[in-house]
């Protein structure tokens, strides 16, 4: 029975605490602000704005209201595209300019309700309108400040920035009103009439032909400059390169005449030289041979000095003996005067005597 009891317990508080969860708390989408209001008892309006996440409200007591958080849109152009929830598409505007032409303007506004004020345009039952209140009052605001300017100031990109970022002050003052607040004023195109748009591009093509015109007298001075310069530039390089080709033959003949005098040195010296290598070299060819002639003198006379003495007579004499050629020799043996051939000393005496001789 205990864990019967206590299963039952545990069924009811799964199955209830959702429930309960479900009754006593609302999810809060991140796109919206939510406002909550009491039914019963005097409550009302909540003066609080809710944001993502859950949040306490009791079903059946409470009643939530959504508003869009992120950034809304107003066009005025020719899109054919439809209204979203933050997103409204306008025909453009028509505005008569202050020297009285019609021109179409093309225009695009950002805005969103101002943080922790979503309560008050539910409060004052704006909920549903506050979107057609915040598009009458910049139609109104735009005619009203747009037609300040002239054709002229329309067609001037830094008029036409400085007049619309004055709008928006005075924008969001009037915006204010209905808890809004715009971020921006851009003009997307402008149009004039078809007649005054011919006049226009006629105006401006004389325009753009004057601008023409000047940039091509200012480009024919500049050119005039450019031509001066070059000229100028021409000039001095042409006294440069005479100035550096005059000095070129000045070093040039100095380097010549410098060239010319080493020649010469050199010329000089290598006959000096010559002549004084070929001096020394007759004198010592000179010496040399007197030398030989004095050796050949000291070896003849020391040959003669040699031949003359004793000795050198036997050696001439047996020198002799060896040269002596007779083909031919008739011998008397019964003579007893005539030498033996054979017998060298016999005839060395014959030949060179003896010395008592």
């Amino acid at each position: 029975m205990k864990n019967l009891k206590f299963l039952l317990i545990v069924l009811v508080i799964l199955v209830g605490a959702p429930i309960i969860f479900s009754l006593c708390f609302k999810r809060i989408p991140p796109d919206v602000i939510g406002i909550k209001q009491a039914r019963w008892g005097g409550g009302g309006i909540i003066e609080q704005d809710f944001h993502t996440g859950f949040q306490l409200g009791v079903s059946g007591y409470h009643l939530w209201h959504y508003l869009p958080r992120q950034t809304h849109f107003l066009h005025f152009t020719r899109s054919n595209s439809p209204s979203s929830g933050v997103d409204s598409w306008e025909p453009p505007q028509e505005i008569r300019t202050r020297d009285n032409n019609v021109v179409t303007i093309d225009l695009s506004i950002p805005y969103h309700i101002i943080p922790e004020s979503g309560f008050q345009i539910v409060k004052e039952g704006l909920k549903h309108e506050y979107r057609d209140r915040v598009k009458s009052t910049v139609e109104r605001v735009l005619r009203s400040e747009l037609s300040e300017l002239t054709s002229e100031d329309l067609q001037n990109t830094e008029m036409r920035r400085q007049r619309t970022m004055a709008i928006l002050p005075i924008l969001n003052v009037q915006l204010a009103e209905f808890h809004c607040r715009a971020e921006t004023v851009l003009v997307r195109r402008f149009q004039f009439s078809t007649q005054y748009e011919s006049k226009l591009q006629e105006k401006q093509f004389l325009r753009q032909k004057a601008n023409l015109d000047e940039a091509l007298t200012a480009q024919a001075d500049e050119q005039k400059t450019v031509n001066l310069i070059e000229r100028q530039i021409v000039a001095a390089e042409k006294a440069l390169t005479q100035g550096w080709e005059k000095e070129l033959q000045v070093k040039l003949s100095e380097y010549e005449v410098l060239i010319a005098d080493i020649n010469a040195r050199a010329h000089i010296y290598a006959k000096k030289t010559r002549a004084e290598a070929q001096a020394d070299r007759d004198i010592l060819e000179a010496e040399g041979k007197l030398a030989l002639d004095q050796a050949e003198a000291l070896r003849n006379e020391l040959r003669t000095a040699a031949l003359n003495s004793k000795g050198g007579q036997i050696l001439l004499a047996l020198e002799a003996a060896n040269n002596l050629n007779i083909p031919e020799v008739t011998l008397n043996s019964d003579d007893p005067a005539v030498p033996m051939l054979l017998d060298l000393s016999a005839m060395t005496k014959i030949l060179v005597g003896t010395a008592e001789q």
